[in-house]
């Protein structure tokens, strides 16, 4: 059963914000597609719409206390696809194979802490902001990216597009505090930390893929680079959060616990 509260979300300002900032990705999708291939901009066209019944997933999972359970079968997922990704190299480092399993193994626990603590609406919250990000970097970095960031681990990030990132990710942070009663400024502040640990889970899974030599991590996910790929700017987000909840993070996060 849905509680009067949890129906009342079911109108939460989040579903006309993502419905809002899904019709940008779009146009921004199509303006940035013009130029290239008809199969690059069909593989393009995919992945967005792919990302929309991801993205649709998680939210109702957040909204209908389920979310727990989308939470441990992306990490079952990414740990599987980590397994397959390690087979498949011949000459595997001990060390780097062993860390990277012990990696994901503790960020996973974290982020599945973090959505079985956190309150709904501060989890719809960080949510939004890395949908945001990970949507916003790669459109500005297809609209306007001239400057590589890391051409060994991504050719295909630009500076151009982490800075759009963190810009919509900070601003859509704080158009959106009001939902948790927030400041602006501390809303931004929130949109600062997600952007951060998005970046990092972002380089994190690209930089593995290129040690281990290949393209994706699976095709489990039309259009995608795998689960870890599509999954891991939110995976890592909500470790941080975890991690900033257990150190107590100024008593700021203890008001969006269950």
């Amino acid at each position: 059963m849905v509680d009067v509260e949890k129906q009342k979300l079911l109108m939460h300002p989040v579903v006309y914000y993502i419905f809002f900032f899904l019709a940008i990705g779009a146009v921004g999708m199509a303006l940035g597609s013009r130029t290239v291939s008809p199969d690059v901009r069909k593989q393009r066209w995919l992945k967005y719409f792919t990302y929309i019944f991801i993205t649709g997933v998680v939210v109702l999972g957040i909204f209908y206390d389920f979310i727990i359970a989308v939470a441990a079968i992306i990490s079952t997922a990414g740990m599987a696809e980590l397994v397959k990704v390690n087979t498949l190299q011949k000459n595997k480092p001990i060390l780097r194979t062993g860390m990277s399993f012990v990696i994901l193994t503790v960020c996973s626990a974290g982020f599945i802490y973090f959505t079985r603590i956190f309150h709904y609406s501060f989890l719809i919250f960080i949510y939004f902001q890395v949908m945001v990000f990970d949507g916003f970097s790669q459109i500005v970095g297809q609209l306007a990216g001239r400057h590589p960031l890391a051409p060994r681990i991504s050719p295909t990030k630009t500076w151009e597009g982490l800075a759009g990132g963190c810009v919509f990710s900070i601003g859509v942070a704080m158009a959106s505090s009001g939902w948790l009663h927030l400041p602006f400024y501390t809303g931004g502040l929130f949109g600062a930390i997600t952007g951060a640990a998005c970046f990092t889970g972002d380089m994190l899974a690209s930089w593995y893929k290129r040690k281990t030599g290949v393209k994706d991590y699976s095709n489990w996910l039309p259009g995608q680079g795998g689960v870890l790929d599509r999954f891991d700017s939110f995976l890592v987000t909500g470790f941080c959060y975890c991690i900033l909840y257990m150190l107590n993070f100024n008593g700021l996060l203890i008001p969006f616990t269950k």
